[in-house]
């Protein structure tokens, strides 16, 4: 059956907490003691990342699990006490479910990036573009730009102690300025001081989801009540870090998500270079028809081999014939550009999205089950449904109507055979 990552779990005692929480997230748990992952890593098992619970006396120099992990370049998460929380991501033991699930989506979601720019990047050298040609993997060393939202004089004071010399931060103490702040400059997160007098962070977070050109940025917030967690990740919070207990932890759960905006920005700015290439449509700016087929190969190939979960949506536009009939070829032309602008900027990071035929775009989300899909892709479900598209020297909104199907690939399959069998389907099936 296909997962949606494959996870060690390392601990000299029980797991029954860890992997309670996951049950039903579509993770392949393999369980190890100290002693014995070593051979399971040494048998060429193939793990996404390792959660390792620390020991009850803690790490010592006996236990070099931590450096084995990390001379693997595997990701690591500790639940408990975290020897080197400026390097290490890290849970405490009281976590909540969906801290731990939040936590473990982002650190897989960088791998998934991670996997998606390196094959991104060998599609297109069969263009003909070279290594030297393409984006390079996000390295950089400058500093990045934080807004703190919030009043709190020793919150803040904290914060700054942990981040003032590894970032820019500058700070809007009126929560209501946040959103016009964040607008105006050009900031990699955003971390809230508390819940905010009213709860109005967590209304400001919702306002940053819901809103066009800012809903991908990070928001993490700094809390001192644990009541307060799990009503941040349901307004929409990237990460939280409790003050002041978790404050270590603060710059690594931050950069994690830079991290992330880093790639995906990454992965677009590989697609502008490459438009000189013969990959892109001419109409729509998306990936072509021939780069679809040939990176689709690729991607369906790694994940049948890997076992993991690949889900493929179409995007149809219905009544194309009648808008062409009615107001001209070039308003449909027009309509169509305009639902791959939506579809290119709403689709996460690591997704890829393309033009299929005439009428009709596909978007991939690689390492996600057709239930996971569903919730990614409601978004852009909803917009290009009830967009009235303006058409240059026609008087009325143009409306398209539009068809999304959704299917989940299944052994043996080919891209055509998704796209058919989930165009059938619908998206709501």
């Amino acid at each position: 059956m296909p997962v949606s990552a494959n996870i060690l779990v390392l601990s000299d005692g029980s797991t029954a907490k860890v992997t309670d929480s996951l049950n039903g997230s579509g993770y392949a748990l393999t369980s190890s003691t100290y002693d014995e992952f070593q051979s399971i890593l040494e048998a060429n098992a193939m793990f996404d990342l390792a959660i390792v619970i620390a020991p009850s006396g803690g790490f010592d120099e006996k236990n070099n699990s931590l450096d084995i992990l990390s001379d693997k370049n595997l990701p690591i998460l500790v639940v408990g006490d975290n020897p080197n929380p400026s390097e290490i991501q890290s849970v405490p033991e009281n976590f909540c479910d969906l801290e731990i699930k939040r936590r473990i989506q982002s650190l897989i979601r960088l791998q998934i990036m991670k996997q998606e720019l390196a094959r991104r990047s060998a599609t297109i050298s069969l263009y003909g573009f070279t290594e030297k040609d393409l984006s390079q993997i996000p390295t950089s060393e400058e500093k990045k730009n934080i807004l703190l939202v919030g009043s709190h004089s020793e919150i803040l004071g904290d914060i700054l102690l942990q981040l003032e010399r590894r970032c820019k931060v500058d700070v809007c103490r009126v929560a209501d300025n946040a959103v016009d702040e964040l607008r105006s400059g050009s900031f990699d997160a955003v971390l809230m001081l508390g819940a905010g007098q009213g709860d109005v962070h967590f209304r400001l977070c919702t306002d940053l989801r819901t809103d066009s050109r800012l809903f991908n940025m990070p928001v993490l917030f700094v809390l001192e009540n644990e009541s307060n967690r799990e009503a941040a990740y349901i307004h929409g919070a990237s990460d939280i870090i409790m003050h002041p207990t978790e404050m270590t932890n603060l710059y690594t759960r931050t950069s994690l998500h830079i991290q992330q905006s880093e790639y995906r920005f990454s992965l677009q700015k590989l697609f502008k270079e490459s438009k000189p290439l013969p990959v892109t449509d001419g109409l729509t700016s998306l990936y072509s028809f021939g780069f679809v087929q040939a990176h689709m190969a690729k991607l369906i190939d790694d994940h049948q081999e890997q076992g993991k979960h690949l889900s493929i949506a179409s995007i149809t536009v219905n009544n194309m014939e009648e808008i062409n009939s009615e107001y001209g070829y070039p308003a449909g032309d027009q309509v169509l550009r305009q639902i791959g602008t939506i579809i290119s900027y709403m689709v996460r990071g690591e997704d890829f999205c393309g033009r299929y035929k005439g009428n009709q775009f596909v978007v991939a989300l690689p390492s996600t089950c057709k239930e996971e899909a569903f919730i990614a892709l409601k978004r852009v479900y909803g917009v290009t449904r009830n967009t009235e598209f303006a058409i240059a020297a026609i008087a009325k909104p143009v409306t398209a109507i539009i068809n999304m199907g959704l299917d989940e690939m299944a052994s043996g399959d080919s891209f055509d055979d998704i796209v058919i069998r989930g165009s059938k389907r619908g998206f709501s099936n």
